[in-house]
């Protein structure tokens, strides 16, 4: 579309280009970069029981073990009944007590789905042991994670908090933020490039996913209207 409004606009004398009158869409160019991410989880790492965890994609078996939990109204039931056994037992510890919430599954049009899901998944996971424990679930608690499993679910959550904190910050602004696009790239960048330090066994991962934003980031200061809004702001809340 902006090809075409650039060749009608300059057959009429309009200076126009394209390139650097483009807006981004931030939670978009977020979505591609932790997309190219989770796609290279997959990759192998030196520790056995972490790369088989890896191979045999961690989120796709946590998203099955939701998908059981789920199944039917009398499954979410029991396990709401199983929460709340446990939290009147203290079964999850002492002075422990679960949140009585139910699973939840990610959604593929939403990135952040996927760490919500994995979040809530880790969160509530004493009472998924509990509940796979009964006789009745015997037929899906071989659906339960390996400890290898969680460890992966538990780095994977971090990574994933990193761009959903940061989406999350412009998320709740009641204003524009255009002007705040190019600092929470930035911000983005230097926590993922911090974080593979902290979690190396998922460092190519985190690393594949900064490369695709720094390539998007990198179209987006073609475009003078983010310098200008970062300006226009400045002057706004800091006026003379």
């Amino acid at each position: 579309m902006l090809q075409e409004m650039e060749t009608l606009l300059q057959a009429r004398g309009i200076p126009f280009n394209r390139n650097s009158n483009r807006i981004r869409c931030f939670p978009h160019v977020v979505n591609i970069s932790v997309t190219h991410g989770l796609s290279s989880l997959t990759n192998l790492d030196d520790d056995p029981g972490y790369a088989a965890a890896l191979r045999n994609d961690t989120i796709k078996a946590a998203r099955q073990l939701i998908v059981a939990c789920r199944a039917s109204g009398q499954r979410r039931e029991e396990f709401t009944a199983t929460i709340e056994e446990g939290n009147r037992t203290g079964a999850f510890g002492e002075n422990k007590k679960l949140r009585v919430v139910q699973l939840l599954r990610d959604v593929d049009t939403r990135w952040s789905s996927k760490f919500l899901m994995i979040d809530r998944l880790l969160e509530l996971y004493p009472a998924v042991q509990m509940f796979m424990g009964h006789p009745k679930q015997e037929d899906i608690s071989h659906l339960l994670l390996t400890e290898a499993q969680l460890q992966v679910l538990s780095d994977i959550r971090e990574f994933l908090h990193l761009p959903h904190l940061v989406q999350e910050l412009l998320s709740v602004e009641q204003t524009p933020t255009i002007s705040q696009a190019l600092p929470a790239y930035e911000r983005l960048l230097n926590m993922l490039e911090l974080s593979e330090e902290s979690f190396p066994k998922i460092a190519h991962a985190i690393r594949a996913s900064a490369t695709a934003l720094r390539q998007y980031v990198r179209y987006t200061r073609q475009s003078r209207v983010y310098a200008l809004a970062m300006s226009a702001f400045s002057f706004i809340v800091t006026p003379r």
